[in-house]
């Protein structure tokens, strides 16, 4: 089986995200400070479903920040995908012919990140700044109270066009090339592993690709996910954040 699963507000919660009193545990230092969290269930229960599971955690972050959790520092997760799919490693190791499939197909759009970029910023309302411009990924903050929903909805049209998704997620815009996302990394995670047995765990608009391409797809309640319908059959936690996290993990335990 292979278990992908999204980090924030899916198996760790900063400080601010934690929602309930039960006990929690640091499980991710920022310059020696806990910054993320888990129940002491929780934890305990992911270090078992590694055991039993190919672990591939799949997230927006960058390298040095998901190094930062322990689970991933300590070389507990087989496969580590980033910034939403467009970067995989592998016991550690960058998967070369994934990244050259990104590069390639990033490459080959009409237009680049470069210019995506400073169209959004020439022309949506309430694009506070570009808050950072990787490789293949820009972020930006936005002004909540004069952010234009529906320019940006057009912009993000015509974005599509050209190959770029525009994605908003609370005070951050994301631009990121549309072939890639966590479902397309998965299905390579897929392909090494020979494995079609696959369980998906995340709370956002952006972990939809990859919680479709799971046989089993697992949310919590009261995130963002919570009574939309999406086209595919996705599992809630009675619980909401930390609590939640650690019944999911051991509803999956429960299941293999």
């Amino acid at each position: 089986m292979i278990f992908s699963a999204d980090l924030d507000r899916t198996l760790i919660f900063s400080q601010r995200r934690l929602t309930g009193d039960v006990p929690v545990v640091p499980a991710e230092y920022r310059q020696g400070a806990p910054a993320g969290f888990m129940t002491p269930g929780a934890l305990s229960a992911l270090g078992l479903l590694q055991k039993r599971a190919v672990f591939l955690v799949n997230t927006l972050r960058g390298l040095e920040q998901a190094r930062r959790v322990v689970f991933v520092r300590d070389g507990a997760c087989r496969y580590l995908a980033l910034q939403n799919g467009l970067y995989l490693y592998r016991d550690g190791v960058e998967d070369r012919e994934w990244s050259g499939w990104v590069r390639r197909t990033v490459a080959d759009l009409p237009l680049d990140l470069g210019a995506g970029a400073d169209w959004i910023q020439r022309v949506l309302p309430g694009i506070e700044c570009l808050s950072k411009q990787y490789e293949y990924l820009a972020v930006f903050f936005v002004d909540e109270e004069r952010f234009d929903d529906a320019a940006c909805g057009q912009l993000g049209s015509e974005l599509s066009r050209k190959g770029w998704a525009l994605f908003r997620q609370r005070k951050k815009l994301y631009l990121s090339p549309s072939a890639i996302d966590k479902g397309r990394v998965l299905d390579r995670v897929r392909t090494l592993e020979g494995d079609s047995d696959t369980v998906g765990f995340g709370d956002s608009w952006f972990d939809l690709p990859m919680l479709r391409a799971c046989g089993t797809a697992w949310s919590l309640r009261g995130c963002e996910l919570d009574g939309g319908d999406w086209g595919f059959p996705i599992r809630f936690s009675s619980a909401p954040g930390e609590a939640g996290t650690e019944e999911v993990l051991h509803l999956i335990l429960g299941e293999r």
